[in-house]
């Protein structure tokens, strides 16, 4: 059995391969596309070819229901949403079905299977004629996702973790990809972000916001907290002390004891010496270097969840 930190490795430096829970949604109708545009909060409006634009969906009040990749999907458009997430996305899509000519259509048929590590694209040559295959970077990186019809998995699935063994990765289990999100930094949604959240407090917001698209649902909150920078809090990811044992849920606190946010994902080994954690802290608080406590041990933030600052040495 590949340990868990060997498949981080493998997404981190080569390739991996991972069987998401992702379910395919056809959006078909004259008007499929710019009614998307006005559910998500990216722009599909020109988007076109082999690659898949993220973005989110959201409430009202600007908090996210789902995160999710929108592909090119003639003679419409499709996103492929995160198992957890389906059925409250569709849901809150169809209440947005007025007039329009629109139908969603989720389609069981497909598994997707994603490869990501900057060795991807030299597994690009083995899926096979008929699998439909797009450019996604889900962590953060080099990657696609390939629909496999449900008929052909175990023979796809297979013939992309040859290739990807051949060149020094592998295939990747749920542990290993949950590790992955945490050691590199990249949020999961219904995990580290959800109902209670707005999607920069999440860090999300540099990939799934374009502020120049026009309307879109729970666009007005995302622009006031863009434009005025004013959070309550942030996720970051933070260095845990060597035998420290926290629990996800576990408060993070200053010297004093006063609660700054708390634990919402955990890695199951240690990544350059140390377990690490993403977490909820008080803006103030969310600094790379600094001492903040966990479950009674100190421990350190690294980053800030979805920024370029610098991190800190651990």
């Amino acid at each position: 059995m590949t340990s868990t930190s060997s498949q981080v490795a493998w997404l981190r430096d080569t390739v991996g391969v991972y069987r998401t829970s992702d379910r395919v949604v056809h959006v078909r109708g004259d008007d499929a596309r710019s009614w998307l545009n006005g559910q998500i909060s990216n722009d599909v409006r020109t988007l076109e070819g082999k690659r898949a634009v993220y973005a989110v969906t959201l409430t009202v009040k600007g908090r996210v229901v789902s995160d999710l990749w929108a592909v090119d999907d003639p003679p419409g458009l499709a996103i492929v949403l995160p198992g957890p997430t389906v059925d409250a996305a569709l849901a809150r899509f169809d209440q947005h079905i007025i007039m329009e000519d629109v139908e969603l259509t989720a389609d069981d048929s497909f598994v997707v299977v994603t490869v990501q590590g900057p060795s991807s694209e030299q597994v690009l040559a083995t899926v096979p004629e008929g699998v439909r295959w797009y450019a996604c970077a889900r962590l953060g990186g080099e990657g696609f996702d390939c629909w496999v019809p449900l008929s052909r998995f175990a023979e796809v699935h297979d013939a992309l973790v040859t290739r990807a063994r051949e060149l020094g990765g592998g295939a990747v289990d749920g542990d290993g990809w949950a590790d992955a999100h945490v050691a590199l930094a990249v949020p999961r949604v219904t995990v580290d972000f959800g109902a209670d959240t707005y999607p920069q407090e999440a860090g999300v917001g540099e990939r799934a916001l374009s502020f120049g698209k026009g309307c879109y649902t729970g666009q007005e909150v995302v622009y006031m907290l863009h434009n005025r920078g004013q959070l309550a809090r942030r996720l970051v990811q933070i260095a845990l002390t060597e035998g420290s044992e926290p629990a996800v849920g576990a408060v993070v606190a200053d010297e004093n004891g006063k609660k700054l946010g708390e634990i919402t994902a955990l890695s199951r080994e240690a990544y350059e010496g140390s377990r690490l954690a993403l977490a909820y802290v008080k803006r103030a608080e969310a600094e790379p270097a600094h001492r903040v406590w966990v479950a009674g041990s100190p421990a350190t933030v690294r980053s800030i969840v979805g920024t370029v600052a610098s991190r800190a040495d651990t």
